[in-house]
């Protein structure tokens, strides 16, 4: 008897584990909307929006190779598998046309379409997490009045069971933990603001941070260096392996400019990074340098004079 209550309130629990997992992943659809007009949007807030989406990368992997911007369909190779960037241009059936503004903002928090699906976390919601509200506001704004276009991704290339969206809400519970973003008042306002975008939008730390093996960014090791599309992504800050160590001066040329003297050209994933960022505010940009020459560098390296530059005779 006492054998058949175990058994019984063993499979009660069981049960009761499942639902509550089912519950954890679950998520309802939010209602489309029809798209809304342009003309809807605030002009300040669009051209907001245009700045902070440059600053998020988001047309680098919202394009394919010779596509239209925001169109998706570009392939992003993962230890994984394969997956395709979606449509974010606001056409109604192929892109997010009839997404409210709360359907982008709990994609963008959470990781959640607005179809009640998860998404996977090649697109960073991890780090997107952090964005306010304005800003999430000022990016819908943008986004909502980009041109249309029809177009469809190929369908992701990843094995079971990983194909089965249900199972990112089990990674999700392992290692997504979405936190507001507060600023340290120990820190003047340009320190903050680099910090809201280097570890927010511009989620520097999904190619500079190593990964576990589920693909989840090791956060104690923040900054230590990862890899992107076959790249190395070098480590920041103190555990930067560069022999000249990266001032705010230097930072702040090479990602306006995708160079530095001391540092060379920006390759591989960082091009288009630094094209973007090219274009974004400079005092984001100065404010984004800020933040990442506080994490500061080795005690061991000291500055390397730069070479003479070679004389009429090439000697």
């Amino acid at each position: 008897m006492m054998m058949k209550r175990v058994l019984l309130l063993t499979l009660v629990a069981a049960g009761c584990g499942a639902l509550a997992a089912l519950a954890y992943a679950w998520h309802g659809e939010i209602a489309p909307i029809s798209p809304p007009p342009a003309a809807t949007f605030d002009r300040a807030q669009i051209e907001r929006g245009a700045s902070l989406a440059l600053i998020g990368d988001c047309r680098t992997c919202h394009t394919a190779p010779g596509g239209t911007t925001f169109a998706g369909g570009l392939a992003m190779p993962t230890p994984f598998g394969t997956i395709y960037s979606t449509n974010i241009t606001p056409d109604p059936e192929t892109g997010i046309g009839r997404w409210p503004l709360a359907a982008f903002v709990r994609a963008m928090r959470e990781g959640v379409d607005r179809e009640g699906r998860h998404l996977y976390p090649a697109f960073p919601y991890d780090h997107f997490s952090l964005t306010t509200d304005a800003d999430l506001a000022a990016l819908y704004a943008f986004l909502m009045t980009r041109t249309p276009v029809v177009a469809t991704a190929p369908a992701n290339q990843l094995p079971f069971p990983i194909n089965i969206r249900l199972v990112l809400a089990g990674w999700k519970l392992l290692f997504f933990h979405p936190e507001p973003f507060v600023n340290d008042p120990s820190r003047d306002a340009a320190w903050n603001r680099g910090r809201y975008l280097v570890e927010g939008l511009a989620h520097c730390g999904a190619c500079h941070t190593p990964r576990n093996l589920m693909g989840a960014e090791i956060r104690s090791r923040a900054f230590a260096g990862g890899a992107a599309e076959g790249w190395t992504a070098y480590p920041l800050g103190a555990q930067s392996p560069a022999r000249v160590p990266w001032t705010k001066a230097a930072l702040a040329q090479y990602l306006r400019e995708g160079w530095q003297a001391d540092h060379g050209v920006a390759l591989g994933p960082m091009g288009p990074v630094t094209e973007n960022l090219a274009e974004a505010p400079a005092q984001d940009i100065e404010a984004m340098a800020d933040y990442l020459a506080s994490l500061g560098t080795s005690a061991s390296k000291t500055a390397t004079p730069k070479a003479p530059a070679p004389d009429a005779s090439g000697q």
